[in-house]
């Protein structure tokens, strides 16, 4: 049986112009683009976690929501990934974080963004545009 590792990730969104954009960062090896995401540590609740990935990956301070907008499973390896997913408005970009050197961020509009993520994203980062992200 696959041990449940418990994760979460932010969307981190800002208007510009009356356009919804979103934040994405590149993975690691710098080969795709997906969203700030991570481990919820022991002791930890999932919100904190997605506070802490979106600034240690992505460089990122905003308002979390304080419930997950949506929650995904999927399989890497031997285990079953559990991944709580939260809105942030972001209010604050680091020109400098923790993983800058080996990450990349770029705002994109909503729907080039969806065009990257997981299918099981697709659908909670077009809520931003329907107005329900804030």
């Amino acid at each position: 049986m696959a041990r449940v590792q418990h994760q979460a990730a932010v969307i981190p969104y800002r208007i510009r112009k009356e356009r919804v954009e979103v934040a994405l960062i590149t993975t690691s090896t710098g080969k795709r683009w997906i969203l700030p995401k991570g481990s919820v540590d022991v002791g930890e609740l999932p919100r904190e976690a997605a506070i802490r990935e979106a600034e240690e990956e992505a460089g990122l301070r905003g308002v979390v929501a304080r419930r997950p907008v949506g929650r995904y499973q999927h399989a890497k390896g031997n285990s079953l990934r559990r991944v709580d997913v939260y809105f942030m408005r972001v209010t604050r970009e680091l020109e400098h974080w923790l993983e800058d050197k080996i990450r990349r961020r770029r705002w994109m509009r909503v729907e080039d963004a969806v065009e990257f993520l997981r299918e099981e994203l697709q659908p909670l980062v077009h809520r931003l545009e329907a107005g329900r992200g804030n």
